[in-house]
């Protein structure tokens, strides 16, 4: 039997549109309509929200555990489309997560979710915080410019930079560690180039894949965040691990300067010492060093400020 969302205290809403479903979870701890909201975007990948396996099950996320969020929110997540609830470890991918994932649909999904939370009154409070995480982060600042509800922005482990702009960085980065020749590196590069070119001469391509993601998703995820979080006015909060392997921090610095030159004074960003992509640090001792219970006190201090200051 599958797992239900209620055994991690969920409840669950289904979305009916035309021949879509759209799938989200409220977390029942604490729910009450007059309190802030916190919808959470996870990043990439084909997996559900409980992973199934021969020894149990598990979350993919964990924020809502936290004692901050449960106190001064109501935490909603929206599953991967073709994904219900929870699923097996080993199982397929679902089809249609591969038909229909992109930027567009992502933020159409998270759209139509604050639609149905204010429009069935579920809650009553106008303060909503949406929390992308990796390619969470790039949905969220692309929502944000569209969906006037949203009232905060917060901005994690993203990056300000195309994606394709990515992938030329670690490379430049292994050229100058001496871990390729120049030679090597910009043989890579021009390799690189050449598959991102074919991938925006066919963006719409649900039958061609690079790295597991159809050319559908790359071409759509390689806009630059920061088109994005320019157009915006309302409060962001954007952070970043010192020992993050995925995103760069010349996308982070990138963003901060462009919000320097704009004159743009709504941009609260800091970097964790020692936190990797997902706020996990390791030590000495083996055991890791968790940084997001501070992320989270810090994300409520801010979000505490913006309304004494508004």
């Amino acid at each position: 039997m599958p797992v239900s969302p209620h055994e991690y205290s969920f409840k669950e809403y289904e979305i009916k549109h035309e021949q879509e479903t759209i799938r989200f979870y409220i977390h029942t701890p604490g729910f009450s309509p007059a309190k802030s909201t916190f919808i959470f975007l996870q990043g990439s990948g084909a997996v559900p929200l409980c992973i199934e396996n021969e020894h149990g099950h598990r979350l993919t996320f964990s924020l809502h555990t936290n004692p901050q969020i449960i106190q001064n929110f109501n935490f909603i997540i929206i599953s991967k489309v073709g994904f219900t609830f929870s699923g097996r470890q080993e199982a397929e991918v679902p089809e249609e997560y591969h038909q229909k994932t992109s930027l567009a649909y992502r933020v159409f999904q998270v759209d139509a979710v604050l639609q149905y939370i204010l429009s069935n009154q579920l809650i009553s409070n106008k303060h909503i915080i949406v929390c992308g995480h990796s390619e969470g982060s790039d949905v969220a600042a692309k929502l944000a410019t569209i969906n006037k509800d949203i009232s905060h922005l917060v901005f994690l482990s993203g990056d300000g930079a195309s994606q394709f702009f990515e992938y030329f960085l670690y490379v430049r980065k292994r050229i100058e560690r001496g871990e390729l020749s120049f030679r090597e590196g910009q043989h890579e590069i021009d390799t690189l180039t050449r598959q991102f070119a074919e991938i925006m001469q066919n963006p719409a391509s649900t039958g061609k894949f690079w790295q597991g993601h159809t050319y559908l998703r790359w071409a759509t995820f390689a806009e630059p965040a920061l088109k994005n979080l320019l157009q915006l006015n309302i409060p962001i909060f954007m952070a970043m691990g010192s020992k993050d392997k995925v995103v760069h921090a010349e996308g982070f610095d990138l963003i901060v300067s462009e919000f320097l030159f704009n004159k743009k004074t709504n941009l609260h960003h800091q970097i964790y010492d020692g936190a990797d992509h997902g706020y996990k640090e390791k030590s000495d001792t083996g055991a890791s060093i968790d940084h997001i219970p501070s992320l989270i006190t810090d994300i409520v201090t801010w979000f505490n400020q913006t309304l004494v200051s508004s």
